[in-house]
């Protein structure tokens, strides 16, 4: 009977124990009102940046269709925590013009920066939209970036013949070589390593002459063509790269 009795006492001491335990850690992932509270300034349809953790401090509202590729007023480098009151994904960036490291935040959902980083961001309609930047490029234009998959610094290159050339064509000089491209024109790309719409590759044994990029295509760079563009023209066919 007294093994009985003790089983019985541990049992109900055991039973308060893990009570307690569960309601410590229910408690741990249940919002606090304070914190619940803290980002409800920020307005429905809106991406609301502050200048403290937590919501507080100073606030930056941007509505849909306001993507920044650079903020002025003193905001680079500056939120510490935001706000995605809209029904689009929030893409945060670490550099200017969708460039750096990326933070993408769902629908509905507050973040915290762990540092004041954030130096661009765009609304995306899915997460998988904040990791590519090709729709900046406009109709009727070669765009080549800085960064891979349509990311970073964009130049969009006018059509225009080519001294060197009778196809519409651009030469990008000594300028850095763009990590990305995307075409946008309705006729195909040929990419040289030279600034005049010559020269090839080579990779061991294999030789290659233009690197094309046909209509409505976009692509990062691959190798060993990484790095090295220096100009581009349009043509109607393939055959007519130089």
């Amino acid at each position: 009977m007294i093994i009985c009795v003790n089983r019985q006492r541990t049992l109900r001491r055991w039973g308060l124990a893990l009570a307690a335990v569960l309601t410590l850690i229910c408690s741990a992932f249940l919002v606090s009102p304070a914190s619940a509270e803290a980002f409800d300034d920020c307005a429905s349809g809106r991406l609301c940046l502050y200048g403290a953790s937590g919501g507080a401090g100073e606030r930056r509202d941007f509505p849909l269709g306001n993507d920044r590729e650079t903020y002025d007023g003193g905001w680079d480098d500056r939120a510490l925590s935001a706000m995605n009151n809209t029904t689009h994904w929030a893409c945060f960036y670490t550099g200017g013009a969708y460039g750096g490291v990326v933070k993408a935040v769902q629908p509905g959902a507050a973040v915290e920066f762990p540092a004041a980083t954030t130096s661009s961001h765009k609304l995306a309609p899915s997460s998988a939209h904040c990791y590519t930047g090709y729709e900046r490029c406009p109709d009727n234009r070669v765009c080549t970036f800085a960064e891979a998959n349509g990311r970073g610094t964009m130049t969009a290159h006018l059509p225009a013949p080519g001294p060197a050339t009778p196809n519409y064509g651009s030469s990008y000089g000594t300028d850095v070589a763009p990590v990305s491209v995307v075409n946008r024109t309705r006729k195909h790309a040929c990419f040289y390593p030279q600034p005049g719409f010559t020269g090839t590759w080579t990779n061991g044994t294999e030789r290659y002459g233009a690197y094309v990029v046909l209509r409505g295509d976009s692509t990062t760079v691959p190798a060993p063509f990484t790095g090295t563009f220096r100009s581009h023209e349009l043509v109607q066919s393939t055959q007519e790269c130089q």
